[in-house]
């Protein structure tokens, strides 16, 4: 009997220090780039893209309409960077909408230079000058 309550107390004593390790660092807590603006499901535009850049290795921001922009969050072996002039966008519904799932194409000539949207957010460029605006005042 005194056995198994040594047993519980060294579990007890066991589970109350792995409660006050320091827990691993969520990646939803990292710090967001004041531009990306909330997630959406999708993104229409009228007839075409009317432009892009590439944001990182990652995402890139697409121009649609009257200069709304959006970053596309991308999954998969393309890298914006190898783009040389042009990116493709593949709507698996075949309009003029895009959503998760559907795919980015590069003009890369070293691989397929193909991946997938994983998110879409929308994107505010002057937001970064107006946080700059007011830490600075």
């Amino acid at each position: 009997m005194m056995k198994n309550a040594k047993f519980v107390f060294a579990a007890a004593a066991v589970s109350l220090l792995a409660a006050c390790a320091t827990p691993p660092i969520d990646m939803a807590d990292a710090k967001v780039d004041p531009r990306q603006g909330e997630q959406v499901n999708n993104v229409c535009f009228a007839q075409q893209i009317r432009n892009w850049r590439e944001l990182d290795n990652r995402s890139v921001i697409v121009e649609v309409n009257r200069r709304d922009e959006y970053k596309l969050e991308l999954i998969g072996t393309c890298n914006p960077r190898d783009a040389f002039l042009n990116i493709g966008l593949v709507s698996r519904g075949g309009g003029s909408c895009l959503s998760s799932g559907d795919r980015l194409v590069t003009d890369a000539r070293y691989n397929d230079g193909s991946c997938s949207i994983q998110r879409i957010f929308k994107w505010n460029k002057d937001a970064a000058k107006t946080e700059i605006g007011a830490t600075a005042g």
